[in-house]
């Protein structure tokens, strides 16, 4: 099941947004009349992926491209303390 909503709904109701790509897996953003955006939520991305036979190339979508949270926590750091462990 999916939404539809205007450009500018999406825009003025960004946290909106995100609950119903959360609660339905897709929402059809418009403009003009004319399908504009699609966004999907990281399950029906993999449903969608794996559909397409595309499964062993996007199964893990969005795991492998994480930076680590310590690393960064530490980028986000602009005077670490001293002896602070990167590792």
């Amino acid at each position: 099941m999916s939404k539809r909503i205007s450009a500018t709904d999406a825009k003025n109701n960004f946290g909106g947004l995100l609950e119903d790509v959360s609660a339905l897996g897709r929402v059809d953003i418009v403009r003009h009349g004319r399908l504009f955006t699609v966004v999907l939520s990281p399950r029906a991305l993999n449903c969608a992926l794996a559909a397409s036979g595309a499964a062993d190339q996007g199964a893990a979508w969005g795991q492998k491209h994480m930076i680590p949270a310590e690393l960064a926590r530490a980028a986000r750091m602009l005077d670490r303390p001293s002896g602070f462990d990167t590792e």
